[in-house]
C-alpha cells in the first residue's frame, strides 16, 4: 500500500465553475507536487450563489459538472485521489429542484469512486429573528457513505453533518479508517 500523503486545498469558491477550476487547477498542481497522494477541497469547490435563479441557470447534473469533470482529468493525468469535499449539482430526484450537496471521490484513473450527499441541512431561527434555510435550496441525502480507498474505508460527510455525532459512529461501525468533513 502506498503511504498516505494528503493535501488539504483552502480555496475560494467563485461564483462560476469555470473560475473554480482555473483557481483549483494550480492548486492541485502544487499539491502533486508536494508528494500528495490523496487531495481534498472544501465545500461548495464548483460554485457558490445564493440567488436561486442564478443557481438554477449554473446548477448541472454531475457528470457534466465543469469542477467535477476538470478534477477527474487532474486526478487521471496525475495517477492521485481528489475528493471533491464537495460540488453542488443536480439531484439525482428529477422531480425535485433543489441542488444535491454532493461530496465526490475521484480515483486516481479520474472515474468516480464514489459520492454522498450531505444528510443534515442547516436550517436555523436565530434569537434576532433572522432565519436560514438550507433545505430551500438543497435537498439532504438519504444514506451515509464510506467509500474505499488504496488507504482504508473513508467516510464522507459535509460542513453542518459535523453537529452529528451518530453519523460518525455509524460511519465508523460501517468500516471507516478516515472520515472527511
Amino acid at each position: 500500500m502506498d503511504p498516505l500523503r494528503v493535501a488539504l486545498i483552502q480555496s475560494r469558491s467563485p461564483a462560476t465553475p469555470q473560475a473554480a477550476l482555473a483557481h483549483l487547477r494550480p492548486l492541485l498542481a502544487d499539491a502533486v507536487a508536494g508528494g500528495a497522494r490523496l487531495i481534498l477541497t472544501p465545500e461548495a469547490s464548483n460554485f457558490m450563489e445564493k440567488r436561486a435563479d442564478r443557481k438554477a441557470l449554473i446548477l448541472e447534473d454531475q457528470a457534466e459538472d465543469l469542477v467535477v469533470q476538470g478534477l477527474c482529468q487532474v486526478a487521471a493525468d496525475a495517477g492521485i485521489w481528489v475528493l471533491i469535499g464537495s460540488a453542488m449539482v443536480r439531484s439525482d430526484d428529477p422531480a425535485d429542484p433543489r441542488a444535491a450537496n454532493r461530496s465526490i471521490l475521484i480515483n486516481d484513473r479520474g472515474e468516480i469512486a464514489s459520492a454522498y450527499d450531505k444528510l443534515h441541512v442547516f436550517d436555523v431561527d436565530l434569537p434576532n429573528g433572522e432565519h436560514y434555510r438550507e433545505s430551500t435550496g438543497v435537498r439532504p441525502g438519504e444514506s451515509a457513505v464510506v467509500a474505499p480507498t488504496p488507504w482504508g474505508g473513508l467516510g464522507l460527510t459535509v460542513c453542518y453533518d459535523l453537529r452529528f455525532p451518530q453519523l460518525f459512529r455509524a460511519l465508523a461501525q460501517a468500516g471507516a479508517d478516515l472520515i472527511s468533513v
